[in-house]
């Protein structure tokens, strides 16, 4: 995690409409939380946590709303979210959706960070914060963030969503909680120790008439081109990231890798054991999700998916195909096929 945490413009901006809606002019309250809000249409811009909670608890204040992170998570727009937004568009599913967002969260923030857990009958999506920051994040935050997930899923699915349950932070329910039931259509549970919401399998599993592996696949580079721009300490996202851009020119030595990042291989090793990763592991990984994402494009040629993963032989891709996926690439893609 960066040493002083910060969060995506988007929220800021989202925030303003928010107060706008409760006819608020956002100028003031922005200067007291000491946040430029003419910055904020920056795409790329980014302000410290401290700062976004403190707009957040004054729009809190000023609207006399105590749901307001539920009005501010219906403000959120999918270009809020710089690229990750458009990726989770194009997702395959609403598993492979909040995959995204579980993988590039630090878009959202890098003070906190978030899961996925599969049961047999449902998949659980959760958030929960750093230790360093559970004083300074605020329900607010917390509702907004399930609230524009949720909405989101919402959004994406053909057919009426519905979570199970969902689960908030908040200790203790308001007087009228009707706001949270008209929200979420579900059980809400409370005082949990962090926010998380529950989707049935079948639900989460539906094809998404949005669907488009390769655009999902450029707006993932686009994430990780973003997230190794504004937070160098995370090695790992730098150097996946620089995987992406080189592996078509075969795999990239570690050598090689640590000049790039300016740093020695001692070094890079060091950082990458530190975020519980290995050279090695990072370089399969990459292979193996963009793997998945060329197989999806169904015009690719094998052959082709192949060269761009780097590797000197079809045969040598196709066995690492088997191993991460229990099929041959042509036993793949025909099983899929006929499941589409």
């Amino acid at each position: 995690m960066a040493t002083v945490a910060t969060t995506l413009g988007g929220w800021v901006l989202a925030i303003a409409r928010a107060l706008e809606s409760y006819g608020i002019d956002p100028e003031p309250v922005c200067r007291v939380a000491d946040i430029d809000l003419d910055a904020a249409w920056d795409p790329n811009a980014r302000f410290e946590v401290v700062k976004t909670t403190r707009l957040f608890q004054l729009g809190a204040e000023v609207s006399e709303d105590p749901c307001f992170g539920l009005t501010v998570g219906r403000m959120m727009r999918p270009t809020s979210w710089h690229a990750l937004g458009f990726s989770l568009w194009a997702s395959q599913d609403l598993t492979q959706a909040l995959e995204r967002v579980n993988r590039f969260t630090k878009i959202f923030t890098n003070s906190a960070y978030t899961g996925l857990d599969f049961e047999p009958d449902r998949l659980k999506f959760w958030g929960r914060s750093y230790p360093a920051y559970q004083p300074v994040l605020t329900n607010y935050q917390y509702e907004a963030f399930l609230a524009t997930i949720m909405l989101t899923c919402r959004h994406l699915y053909p057919q009426h969503f519905q979570p199970l349950r969902v689960g908030l932070p908040r200790h203790e329910a308001l007087a009228d909680m009707s706001s949270f039931e008209r929200m979420f259509k579900c059980p809400v549970l409370l005082n949990q120790d962090r926010v998380w919401m529950e989707i049935d399998l079948e639900t989460a599993t539906q094809r998404l008439p949005t669907a488009n592996p390769e655009l999902a696949q450029k707006n993932d580079q686009i994430c990780l081109e973003y997230i190794s721009r504004f937070d160098r300490s995370d090695v790992q996202s730098q150097v996946y990231y620089r995987l992406l851009e080189d592996l078509s020119d075969g795999e990239p030595q570690m050598e090689t890798m640590a000049e790039k990042l300016n740093v020695s291989v001692r070094t890079l090793q060091r950082k990458l054991r530190e975020q519980g990763a290995s050279y090695k592991q990072l370089v399969d990984d990459v292979r193996r999700d963009l793997a998945m994402q060329y197989m999806e494009q169904s015009h690719m040629p094998i052959a082709e998916v192949s060269y761009r993963l780097g590797f000197a032989h079809v045969g040598n891709f196709s066995r690492a195909f088997k191993r991460w996926s229990g099929d041959s690439p042509a036993e793949w893609r025909e099983r899929h096929e006929t499941l589409g």
